[in-house]
């Protein structure tokens, strides 16, 4: 490997300062591969076209030593769950999950497209990094609670989704200061389906970037959806590979931004083969200096005939104002598909809301209710008990700004 000052063209102090956790770390092929697919990029900004509307390298200056102890909890810590805490050693499974070894965790793949998501594999020390076997249907879902505390935080967590089986996940993307990659990674073999349902929130201190690739078999099916409020900077990004026929992704999502936070959903879904489908539902709103990020692409394969695959992004400015950047893309080589993609970003319905204002409803708890119900059609086939945390947690927000 090169040495470690000429992998950077023109690092800032953050990036050596990654550069140095990495020389601290044991040498592996692995490793070395994912800092190098790191180093041919660095800390993203607005050049790089993936990143055009969130710049991580200013975001990310240099890194935090140490964070000061904030309390934060998931809404989701209320939910009938098996609890996984993510970097407290090799954790304690339900029957039905086992851990493999780390010696079975490969390079990560597509590493020099995701550049963010290397660096959190490359710099992911030992029981940081875990690979689990799903072998059964589990009981309740599992929530995943990864590390909220630490200046800087690199973890990454592999699923093998067997044969079959039925899996639902719950993610606790939280974060209290400092910066973090998170890299997820789901392989759903033929026949198996995956619920997974994110919840986001961290302090205006932090910078966070969260990685999922999802590895669809013939006939595995996809369920997601979640909520975000942003951070410093926060990036949500979700990779869909469709690999085998007949398979499904539904990848919904909402969001709410304000006090000047930073919020970007970004999603990629690959069609590979023929028959699939991708339905894709993102609502949110902004407001008070909010900057929300929606990027999502769908790239059909010329082998992917008979491709149906749905994009619409809807975004609300609230009073005080707020941005919205959003990029639907559609880039098709099969020429029996149907493929369409939807955008609008407007204000609400001023004639809903003097409806309601002529029932004695005040205006902004006729805001609040509006905006409430305008995301929430985007957790809908979420698990109603699952919904309601994530809509109790949206009102709250709204009552506490509007």
């Amino acid at each position: 490997m090169a040495a470690l000052k000429d992998l950077f063209p023109n690092p800032n102090a953050a990036e050596l300062e990654l550069a140095g956790l990495y020389a601290g770390l044991k040498a592996d092929p692995q490793r070395e591969r994912n800092f190098e697919a790191f180093a041919q990029t660095g800390l993203p900004h607005t050049r790089v076209e993936a990143w055009k509307y969130s710049d991580l390298r200013n975001a990310v200056q240099s890194l935090p030593e140490a964070c000061l102890e904030t309390e934060m909890t998931s809404a989701f810590v209320s939910a009938d769950a098996t609890v996984i805490e993510i970097g407290a050693g090799v954790p304690k499974l339900p029957k039905g999950m086992r851990v493999a070894s780390e010696e079975n965790l490969t390079a990560l793949g597509g590493a020099e497209d995701l550049p963010v998501a290397a660096l959190g594999a490359a710099l992911t020390r030992a029981g940081q990094s875990l690979l689990i076997e799903v072998t059964q249907s589990l009981e309740k879902p599992v929530h995943l609670v990864f590390d909220t505390v630490s200046a800087n935080a690199f973890q990454r967590v592999s699923f093998v989704v067997r044969e079959g089986v039925q899996f639902s996940v719950l993610e606790s993307h939280i974060r209290a200061c400092g910066f973090s990659s998170i890299v997820l990674e789901y392989s759903v073999e033929a026949g198996a389906s995956l619920e997974r349902f994110i919840y986001q929130k961290a302090d205006m201190s932090a910078v966070q970037v969260a990685t999922c690739i999802i590895h669809l078999a013939d006939d595995a099916s996809l369920s997601q959806a979640g909520i975000g409020f942003g951070a410093k900077l926060a990036r949500m990004e979700t990779q869909v590979y469709h690999h085998g026929e007949n398979a499904k992704a539904s990848i919904n999502g909402a969001y709410l931004v304000g006090d000047g936070y930073h919020l970007d959903q970004t999603s990629l879904v690959r069609h590979a083969q023929p028959h699939c489908e991708t339905e894709q539902l993102v609502k949110g709103a902004v407001m008070d200096g909010g900057r929300a990020v929606f990027q999502g692409k769908f790239f059909v394969a010329k082998k992917a005939q008979k491709t149906a695959a749905q994009m619409a992004h809807n975004a609300l400015i609230l009073e005080n104002g707020g941005e919205v950047n959003a990029k639907p893309e559609l880039e098709i080589y099969a020429d029996d598909v149907e493929c369409a993609h939807g955008n609008t970003v407007g204000a609400l319905d001023e004639t809903a809301l003097f409806y309601m204002r002529q029932r004695g409803i005040p205006e902004t708890q006729a805001r609040a209710l509006l905006t409430r119900a305008f995301i929430g059609e985007a957790l809908d086939d979420m698990p109603e008990a699952l919904g309601e945390i994530l809509m109790e947690e949206a009102g709250a927000w709204l009552t506490e700004r509007l």
